[in-house]
Parts: structure tokens; C-alpha cells; sequence
């Protein structure tokens, strides 16, 4: 789900009429399971772009790609490991939504709660995810997937209405 949720508040950012109410996230998620499964990023182009939101995913982008986007004006979604201590990331994935930089931290909005940054696993589940802010010392290795200096990520553009 955190994949549907980070693509879903994206979409609200950039197109605020596109998903409304209280069941905007469920709204998302049918339409993703109508392209695939969640966990495949093919699915959530397809879906997004159903919204009018032109999405575009990379196993390749930089702390500079992600400040780039956040500087043009775009949230991006980003694909972490979130278990283990910081020093040897592991897990089976898990996205978030990148909106801001404070220099020595990223802002993120955490679908699934607040990241415990250095020990993996989570402080808070279910809330207080909103504009988390994590080190870049200790989100980057989480994200630089086996230290490849490189990191999953989506950018999210808004299409031209016709």
C-alpha cells in the first residue's frame, strides 16, 4: 500500500481535483489494481496517468535528481529499505513521498508513520507521518539500494489538459 498511498498524494498535489474526500487513497488503489499489482511501478505509471499526472521511474537518481525535482516543484516518490540499522539497510522496500529539503534533512510524508532513520522499523505507525523529517546522513544509505550510490525514485509531471 505505501507505493498506492506515495503515488496517490502526489497526484492530489499536482492535480487537487483529481482525488477528493476521505477515500481518495482507495480511489487510487482501485484504479492501480485495474493496470496490476502494487508493487509494480508499470501499474502506477498507468494509473497516474489515468489522473492526468505523467509519472516517470528510475533505478538511477542522485540526492542532485531528487533536489532538482523538489526545486522545479515536484514532490517525488522514493523507494527505501526501511528494517536494519542504517549501516546495513534491508527489507523488502517501502515508499515515501519527498516534498521538501532542509539542507542537512529531507521532508517526507510517510504513508505508513514515522521511520525510526537509524535502527530501521518505525516510531510511530499509522500517524504522524506527515512532513517527517529524516537526515540525509541516514535516509541516503537506506535509499542508495546496496551502496550503489543510486536510489528508485518516480517523478511525477502534470499532464496538459485538453
Amino acid at each position: 500500500m505505501c507505493f498506492s498511498s506515495t503515488c496517490a498524494m502526489a497526484i492530489k498535489y499536482l492535480r487537487p481535483d483529481a482525488l477528493k474526500g476521505s477515500n481518495a487513497d482507495d480511489d487510487y488503489l482501485r484504479t492501480v489494481l485495474k493496470y496490476g499489482d502494487t508493487t509494480e511501478y508499470t501499474s502506477h505509471l498507468k494509473a497516474c496517468k489515468q489522473y492526468g499526472v505523467l509519472a516517470t521511474f528510475s533505478q538511477k537518481g542522485t540526492k542532485d535528481t531528487l533536489l532538482n525535482e523538489l526545486n522545479m516543484g515536484f514532490p517525488v516518490a522514493t523507494g527505501i529499505l526501511h528494517k536494519g540499522h542504517v549501516s546495513s539497510p534491508r527489507g523488502g522496500g517501502h515508499w515515501m513521498l519527498l516534498i521538501g529539503d532542509e539542507g542537512d534533512k529531507g521532508i517526507f510524508h510517510d504513508p505508513y508513520g514515522e521511520m525510526d532513520n537509524v535502527n530501521g522499523g518505525y516510531v510511530t505507525i499509522g500517524k504522524g507521518g506527515k512532513s517527517v523529517k529524516y537526515s540525509w546522513k541516514n535516509w541516503l544509505p537506506r535509499w542508495e539500494v546496496e551502496g550503489s550510490g543510486s536510489g528508485w525514485y518516480m517523478s511525477f509531471r502534470p499532464m496538459q489538459q485538453t
